[in-house]
């Protein structure tokens, strides 16, 4: 693969990331005065339209924002020059550990199981969509931690 156009998908993937860690941001400021969240306040505000939109689309921005990071570290891997691309993501989520990205199989599974429990019928599992948000905004931080060159 060109040189060129590797460098060029990775820089898409880093504009990806970032604008999808902006906009969670803003969701999350949003619903900022009901932190932390709990059972209760989550079944309260999905019942409101306003804020069933806001929780759709942090839903929406947080599947995406993983689909871009796994993106952005397969096209940074290409750059180095390993060879990933018949890799599964959980393959390639291990291979920074070599290069110390801060993401490791561990935080990799718990941001699916953040993402599972917001898009999955969350009108049915309070307490999880609590703690997916409530978490959500240490490990966007954590993410955005994330040093790619």
């Amino acid at each position: 693969m060109n040189k060129d156009f590797i460098n060029k998908r990775l820089e898409e993937y880093l504009e990806e990331v970032e604008r999808h860690i902006n906009i969670l941001k803003e969701d999350l400021d949003f619903l900022y005065p009901f932190f932390p969240l709990d059972r209760q306040k989550i079944k309260n505000l999905i019942e409101k339209k306003e804020y069933l939109r806001i929780f759709d689309q942090i839903a929406y921005r947080f599947l995406k924002l993983q689909e871009s990071l796994s993106k952005l570290l397969k096209w940074y891997f290409l750059k180095k020059g390993e060879n990933v691309e018949n890799m599964t993501i959980i393959d390639i989520v291990n291979l920074p550990e070599k290069t110390r990205i801060d993401i490791d199989e561990d935080f990799w599974s718990k941001l699916r199981a953040l993402r599972n429990s917001l898009v999955h019928k969350y009108g049915l599992k309070y307490d999880d969509v609590a703690y997916a948000l409530n978490s959500m905004r240490e490990d966007l931080l954590r993410i955005e931690r994330i040093k790619i060159n």
